[in-house]
């Protein structure tokens, strides 16, 4: 499970350092935790996912792309805080 973790944290880390990521990558993407960390780690799930099907509206909109990176900024600090 460690490993898992941290595969969705260097994800999170790339895509926060102003990088991309796919669906193909996420798809790859298997957790299992229970408690806070599980949820911290389907939140992140779910806004990555919503970050890659949003890809051309944020290419777009700055502003936009922006505030979905804050977001998953606050996913990897609940990750971070979550873990044991």
């Amino acid at each position: 499970m460690e490993r898992d973790i941290k595969d969705v944290i260097g994800i999170l880390m790339r895509v926060l350092d102003g990088g991309e990521t796919s669906h193909d990558e996420l798809n790859d993407l298997v957790f299992e935790a229970d408690g806070e960390l599980g949820t911290a780690l389907n939140e992140t799930y779910v806004k990555l996912r919503e970050f890659v099907n949003d890809r051309e509206l944020r290419l777009k909109n700055l502003e936009m792309d922006r505030g979905m990176r804050f977001e998953l900024q606050d996913c990897l600090d609940n990750i971070v805080k979550a873990c044991p």
